[in-house]
């Protein structure tokens, strides 16, 4: 039932998202300034967008190499096919099946494995906001996420730096002789906290770290990128240069990160349409860039992470199945 009421929720912010960046929009206009895009330019995008997603694989790996070394490959695969599925299933079933298959690939405890995924999630946070305040402080922007919410944000960094840092010396913690007693009568939880703690292994020296922080930034700048390739299609990179190319990738993320239907169409436009409108950018043109860019994005992130995810057994109706409790046992029809 929880899951059925996210879904739908998630379904009509999208909807709803989706209606308020469409309604009052001339859609000729709409469709023949995307028609009149320098298509060229998704050349440097693809290019862009495949090398983001492999150095996606690079970080992950990176996170899980002091546990049991694995092939970058495998990593990039599992990313790719994770991302594909968040795409076209709700409830970013994605992350579940990159966890599970990788557990399993890896030959890593599943427990674990999450919590390279959730130091990953978290990780991405910090240095989005690290990187969104270079920006706006360097690209001199104006109006800017930070502006006047800053106040809120650096709270958030500080907050993540904090569990982050909790987890990597969760071994100290544990062994230390003040909590010692407390483990002692919950060997369960001392159990489960030794696997997480394995998940952010890779921090424990200072190469590990510096390599994976800068992992995450590249393939961060690497995504705000392919804002600005469509930017210059359009033609309005002198409006959208690289600096608010990085705010794009920020708004972007945070568009994501609400409820919504698989693929964020309508968080996705209705957001980017929105800031880019905001510097100045006409609304018939900023809604065709948000979703020119959202389309070749999904396209082309779908399906290269679907040809993936079937090449290693997997596919959307079977998974899809399985979460929705319609799969067959022994035999036997699912309850009515």
């Amino acid at each position: 039932m929880k899951a059925k009421v996210s879904i739908i929720a998630g379904v009509l912010v999208g909807a709803g998202l989706f209606y308020l960046a469409f309604r009052n929009i001339n859609f000729r206009e709409t469709l023949a300034i995307c028609r009149g895009a320098n298509s060229w330019y998704v050349i440097p995008f693809s290019f862009t967008v495949v090398a983001e997603l492999f150095l996606r694989g690079v970080k992950w790996k990176l996170l899980l190499d002091p546990v049991r070394p694995v092939r970058v490959w495998d990593a990039f695969r599992l990313e790719a096919a994770g991302l594909a599925l968040n795409n076209v299933l709700p409830l970013r079933l994605g992350e579940i099946v990159r966890g599970t298959s990788g557990a399993t690939l890896f030959q890593i405890p599943v427990m674990t494995v999450f919590a390279t995924i959730l130091v990953e999630r978290a990780l991405d946070t910090i240095v989005l906001l690290l990187l969104l305040a270079a920006a706006v402080f360097m690209g001199g922007i104006t109006g800017g996420p930070l502006e006047g919410g800053g106040a809120y944000l650096w709270p958030v960094v500080g907050g993540l730096c904090a569990a982050v840092g909790a987890l990597i010396f969760i071994d100290e913690i544990i062994a230390h002789h003040f909590f010692a007693g407390f483990f002692g009568r919950f060997p369960r939880l001392k159990k489960g906290l030794g696997h997480l703690a394995l998940g952010v292994k890779a921090f424990h020296s200072v190469k590990g770290c510096a390599l994976i922080l800068t992992a995450a930034a590249v393939q961060w700048l690497m995504n705000s990128l392919t804002f600005y390739w469509i930017a210059r299609a359009f033609g309005i990179n002198g409006v959208v240069g690289l600096a608010k190319s990085v705010v794009l990738i920020f708004t972007a993320a945070v568009a994501c990160s609400v409820p919504g239907m698989p693929g964020y169409f309508g968080n996705f436009e209705a957001t980017i349409a929105g800031v880019v409108a905001a510097w100045g950018v006409p609304r018939e043109t900023g809604l065709a860039y948000a979703g020119y860019a959202h389309i070749a994005g999904y396209v082309l992130v779908t399906t290269i992470g679907l040809l993936f995810a079937y090449q290693m057994g997997h596919s959307v109706g079977k998974i899809w199945t399985q979460f929705s409790g319609g799969e067959k046992k022994d035999g036997a029809a699912p309850a009515a």
